[in-house]
């Protein structure tokens, strides 16, 4: 996305210092035209590059997102898992000929359950946070888009009323009525 920035922000360039340059042996109206012509390349460059950063912002946040689902897998996983032991120690007992639900093998199952219980709540967390992450990031684009857009209208602008400025100063005065 970058290199249609740059190539817009080329072209808008070139084309309106190419007018601007012939102009200045063609008359002022040609002049005029190249440097609305500049301005206009720099303000659709800078809503290229606004456009290109809003593009990450979205791409940030979905990233967030996806980060957060692979956490959600993994307490997932964490909470089959616990499944898996707790069932394996309830077989294992009661094979034996003991109460799977008193004594140790209760103890076991309550301590599997315990740090699972830890496991699922950081990844859980995680995920939260990635979420937030995203969300932060993608604002923190979003705002650099609109920054640089304002920034790029306000130089695109400033720029023109430059050159105005300045072919107002150099034009030459037509004759008054004196002989």
């Amino acid at each position: 996305m970058s290199w249609l920035v740059a190539a817009i922000k080329a072209a808008g360039s070139a084309l309106g210092s190419a007018v601007a340059s012939t102009a200045s042996t063609m008359g002022p109206g040609l002049q005029l035209f190249g440097t609305i012509t500049s301005g206009m390349g720099q303000m659709q460059a800078a809503q290229a590059q606004a456009a290109a950063q809003r593009m990450q912002a979205k791409q940030a946040e979905l990233q967030g997102r996806q980060n957060a689902l692979q956490y959600n897998r993994q307490a997932l996983q964490v909470f089959e898992r616990q499944q898996r032991l707790a069932a394996t120690a309830r077989a294992r007992a009661a094979a034996g000929g003991v109460d799977p639900f008193t004594g140790s093998p209760l103890t076991m199952q309550e301590v599997n359950a315990l740090i699972a219980g830890r496991e699922m709540q950081v990844a859980q967390e995680n995920a939260q946070m990635a979420i937030y992450g995203g969300l932060a990031e993608s604002q923190s684009l979003q705002a650099a888009a609109d920054m640089t857009e304002r920034i790029g209208m306000t130089t695109a602008l400033s720029g023109v009323a430059g050159r105005l400025y300045q072919m107002g100063e150099t034009a030459t005065p037509t004759k008054t009525g004196r002989p």
